[in-house]
């Protein structure tokens, strides 16, 4: 069973949701013009968020191409404005979805946390025009380490190990980014590749303020969970506000393929 830690009622979601664009987007927009895609390309995003990766493929789709965001809930999305953009409502993992109909298919920080994660793979390749481009991104949590000696070090360190018991409570794999490239050559992708970035939680950077607020809304499932108390709680992201921890956030992996046709 999957339920989504993060969703958009949160009074600072959004902001999260911007903070996570800063830290990530750079990459994603890097990895994604480099595939070889058509004028006028049909495009899906899936979990598209607060929608800056909907916008700039776009962009890059060009005013003869169609995007379509979806997502489980549209309310950030519903804002954009691009003449080119379907916004949709939609369950990857239960609603129906076109097949052969899209150049590229894109997706971030969303399979991962979904137990039918493979079945969800092949309906995506499913999707895909012969031809087309699968890119998925999600997390291997086996980078997420803090700094040794730093104060309040051992604090973060339990703050982290309570929150993988949530995400493994939700149905999270925490090892899904390193699964993605047999996972997309199991469905019969060609041209397979696949990269792996570690962001750095520094003071003032803004993967440190999304990894706080990630925390931050985690909270009460932490205390919960009996690992942290409130107090310790409340230390642990009044630390973040400062300069003594440096840590490393999960590795995101990018991994793409291509349907063969």
């Amino acid at each position: 069973m999957s339920t989504y830690l993060f969703e958009h009622t949160w009074d600072r979601e959004r902001r999260r949701l911007h903070l996570l664009e800063q830290v990530f987007d750079a990459a994603t927009r890097q990895y994604l013009a480099a595939l070889p895609l058509p004028d006028g390309s049909r495009c899906l995003e899936v979990g598209a968020g607060a929608g800056s990766v909907a916008r700039w493929l776009c962009e890059r789709a060009g005013p003869g191409g169609r995007v379509v965001a979806t997502d489980l809930d549209t309310g950030f999305l519903e804002t954009l404005t691009e003449e080119n953009l379907e916004v949709r409502r939609h369950d990857i993992v239960s609603d129906d979805l076109e097949t052969g109909a899209f150049d590229l298919v894109h997706s971030r920080l969303v399979l991962e946390h979904l137990p039918p994660r493979d079945e969800v793979v092949r309906r995506l390749v499913a999707a895909l025009r012969p031809g087309g481009w699968l890119v998925l991104e999600d997390f291997d949590w086996g980078s997420l380490a803090v700094a040794p000696g730093c104060a309040g070090g051992d604090l973060l360190e339990r703050a982290h190990e309570a929150a993988w018991q949530v995400f493994a409570a939700a149905g999270c794999d925490h090892y899904y980014g390193r699964a993605l490239p047999a996972a997309l050559a199991a469905a019969g992708l060609v041209d397979v590749g696949a990269e792996g970035r570690v962001y750095v939680g520094v003071p003032g950077s803004p993967t440190r303020a999304w990894w706080q607020l990630n925390l931050a809304k985690l909270g009460p499932a932490l205390v919960a969970g009996g690992s942290l108390s409130a107090a310790e709680l409340d230390d642990v992201l009044g630390r973040l506000d400062g300069s003594g921890l440096c840590f490393q956030i999960p590795t995101l992996v990018t991994t793409w393929g291509r349907r063969p046709g």
